[in-house]
């Protein structure tokens, strides 16, 4: 595994859940996703599937998907936003203690606590490469756009941020961090540790992110945006751009659906973790297939296919490398989601939906 696999990628994550938690039907018989971190997976939990399998290569990300899973079946919503860092000024004896009385494997628990001890016991979310990323950026970003920049995030509606984003936002001056965060180069150097996907969209890395950037000012309010707070701030300053496993009525419903949940963390390849099922009826893959050799990713629907229940859907996300799997039995249903995918609160991701037919046929 490269060594992009082998660290703490994401503890918060860089994909809106909620994307997936409009496409999952509710009381699913078995779903099986990419962990992450455990927050893309555990607001599916509030849909009520009677099976979930959570499954990733990387055992620091599985470690903390035991965590977040951990603190939603044995503390309150309350204890989770305080351990997990989404408010601030919690003391470090509080998150010590937090851990300390949560049932966690030993290994992870041992793991766990060196991370938090090497970081002084600082929030949990900001603890992956991702964030450290989007932290490092953010001091740069300061010094190119400064207060002008930081004040799109005072607008009170969508009309009054489009107005100010198109008449007193430092555009040239973020142009110039759009081509630092465009340079597939330094993010190969500050994050994937030389696993960067190749860009295949046809278009310059710079060119997508202003597409990125320009939709999401033009389009969403940005204080609701956890990744622009990230990428302009360093942290989550406003509630408002929380994830959607931060909403109580996500977390309170996710926590009595556990209840009923036949929960498994494996980990383990994927394609490898369907192979031994039948019965799987949602697929969150991220933008797993991405990483894959281009025979490999052409083929990803096809090695799930034998694992689908009829009208299985399966989720792939693609950021700069889209994989166009073998459709052969499959319907892109992608169009039917449009909507939920405008909404995405990155809108890092090209999202391509898939519904298992009930008789092989080339997808339309």
């Amino acid at each position: 595994m490269a060594d992009y696999f082998q660290q703490l990628n994401s503890a918060l994550g860089d994909e809106d859940s909620a994307l997936e938690y409009a496409i999952l039907p509710a009381r699913a018989k078995h779903v099986m996703g990419i962990a992450g971190s455990g927050g893309r997976l555990l607001p599916l939990l509030a849909r009520s599937p009677a099976r979930m399998t959570c499954t990733d290569i990387s055992a620091p990300q599985l470690a903390y998907t035991r965590l977040r899973f951990a603190l939603l079946e044995q503390t309150d919503h309350e204890t989770f936003m305080d351990f997990m860092g989404y408010r601030a000024g919690t003391l470090v004896s509080r998150r010590q203690s937090i851990l300390q009385q949560l049932n966690v494997p030993r290994a992870d628990r041992r793991w766990l606590a060196e991370l938090f001890q090497a970081r002084q016991w600082q929030a949990p979310i900001y603890m992956g490469a991702f964030e450290q990323t989007l932290q490092r950026l953010a001091k740069i970003n300061r010094l190119f756009t400064g207060k002008a920049g930081r004040e799109i995030f005072q607008c009170r509606d969508l009309d009054e941020q489009t107005n100010y984003y198109r008449t007193r936002f430092p555009l040239k001056r973020w142009r110039a961090v759009i081509a630092l965060l465009g340079n597939a180069a330094v993010l190969n150097s500050l994050l994937y540790k030389g696993s960067f996907p190749r860009n295949n969209l046809g278009i310059s890395s710079r060119e997508v992110y202003l597409g990125i950037f320009h939709a999401l000012f033009t389009t969403q309010v940005v204080r609701e945006s956890f990744f622009l707070q990230m990428l302009f701030f360093g942290e989550l300053r406003d509630p408002q751009g929380f994830p959607l496993e931060c909403e109580p009525e996500i977390f309170h419903k996710a926590r009595e659906a556990l209840q009923q949940c036949e929960l498994r963390v494996v980990q383990a390849d994927i394609l490898d973790c369907a192979a031994n099922h039948t019965d799987i009826d949602f697929v969150s893959l991220s933008d797993v297939p991405s990483f894959m050799p281009k025979a490999t990713g052409a083929s990803v629907l096809q090695r799930l296919r034998p694992s689908l229940a009829e009208e299985a859907l399966t989720v792939i996300r693609a950021h700069l490398h889209v994989v166009r799997p073998d459709c052969a039995g499959f319907c892109d249903t992608t169009a039917e989601y449009q909507a939920a995918i405008a909404r995405e609160k990155t809108q890092l991701w090209r999202v391509q939906v898939y519904r298992r037919t009930t008789s092989l046929q080339a997808s339309r």
